[in-house]
Formats: structure tokens, C-alpha cells, sequence
């Protein structure tokens, strides 16, 4: 078992995992990237397995970042608490000669390159891969007003509600009131 303390050690050579496979823990992780804002720090393992030039990766993540909500724009604590697998191959085995179409078992795939496997960058596209598409602080946020910008989720403005036209509305000018018979 590995346990990891700071970033510097973030990583394995290939040549370095054992036949029975090497176990890595990590917790109070807080950082990974610049652009991640971690509230809770992240805790966990890995679980490393050599298949000849592949290599299988279990693990678990647990821990919180703070997000941005895409309707109210408020801040709001995202938890993400999942078991993920990842099946790595070299770069170098890639075949960049011919465009072809992949196929789903190998976008499930990620690579390795120079006989180095990074933890942060595993650990980090997991978290990238967890965030949801649309971030909302709550399912139902009624987000801000469009012409006061307040937070509706937080009390009621008294601005009146703008009524789109619709994009056809245009065509009604087109038509002469006196064809209207026809």
C-alpha cells in the first residue's frame, strides 16, 4: 500500500507496480487544479493493475466543490461520492495514420505516456467527468430576474414579465389586411 502525503509523489512508473497490483490512499486531498474550488478535500483510493502494457485502475473519490448555479448564479456545494474504473494503454500503441470512427470500448479508454501514470490527472478527469451538465444549486431554482436581476429564489420582484414575440411575428406585417379575404 501507498499512501500519498503531497503532490510531488503524485504518480507511479509503470515498471514500479507489482504483479499483485499496488493500492493507493489518499485523503484531505485539496488541491488538483487551479480551476477547481474545493470545499470538502477529497479522500480516497486506487486500486492499480498491470496487464501487460495496460493498465487497470479502480478507485473511489469522496469530497465537495464549490460551483457557480448556471440560473441564479449563487454559490452553491456540489458533493460527488463515486466508484470509477479506468483502463489505461500507452500513447505511443495510438494509430494517428488513418481517421476512423472509435468505437465504445475505446472511449472508455485513457493513456499513458513515457511509462508514467499521474494520479492527479486520473483523479482529476473523474471529477471533471462527475460534474453535472447543468449546474443548479437546486432543482427548482426559479433563477434571477431579467430586468432587475434578482434572485427570485430569494424573494418576488415586482418588474412585469417580459412577453417574447415570437420569431414569426415579423410575417404579420408581411400580410396586406385586404389579401386577408382571399
Amino acid at each position: 500500500m501507498q499512501e500519498l502525503k503531497n503532490l510531488a509523489q503524485w504518480g507511479v512508473n509503470i515498471d514500479d507496480i507489482p504483479a499483485e497490483g499496488l493500492w493507493v490512499e489518499f485523503e484531505d486531498l485539496k488541491e488538483l487544479n487551479a480551476d477547481l474550488k474545493i470545499v470538502k478535500p477529497f479522500s480516497g483510493y486506487l486500486k492499480l493493475q498491470k496487464m501487460g502494457i495496460e493498465v487497470e485502475i479502480k478507485g473511489h473519490l469522496k469530497g465537495s466543490l464549490e460551483m457557480t448555479c448556471d440560473r441564479c448564479l449563487e454559490p452553491f456545494e456540489f458533493s460527488i461520492d463515486k466508484d470509477f474504473e479506468v483502463l489505461l494503454i500507452p500513447k505511443k500503441t495510438l494509430d494517428f495514420e488513418e481517421e476512423r470512427e472509435l468505437t465504445s470500448d475505446e472511449l472508455e479508454v485513457s493513456f499513458y505516456e513515457n511509462s508514467f501514470i499521474s494520479y492527479s490527472e486520473i483523479l482529476h478527469e473523474e471529477i471533471i467527468l462527475s460534474l453535472p451538465f447543468r449546474k443548479l444549486c437546486q432543482p427548482d431554482c426559479k433563477g434571477i430576474c431579467q430586468i432587475c436581476g434578482t434572485n427570485l429564489n430569494q424573494r418576488v420582484c415586482k418588474c412585469s414579465k417580459i412577453k417574447k414575440d415570437s420569431p414569426f411575428a415579423i410575417l404579420k406585417e408581411l400580410v396586406n389586411p385586404a389579401d386577408k379575404n382571399i
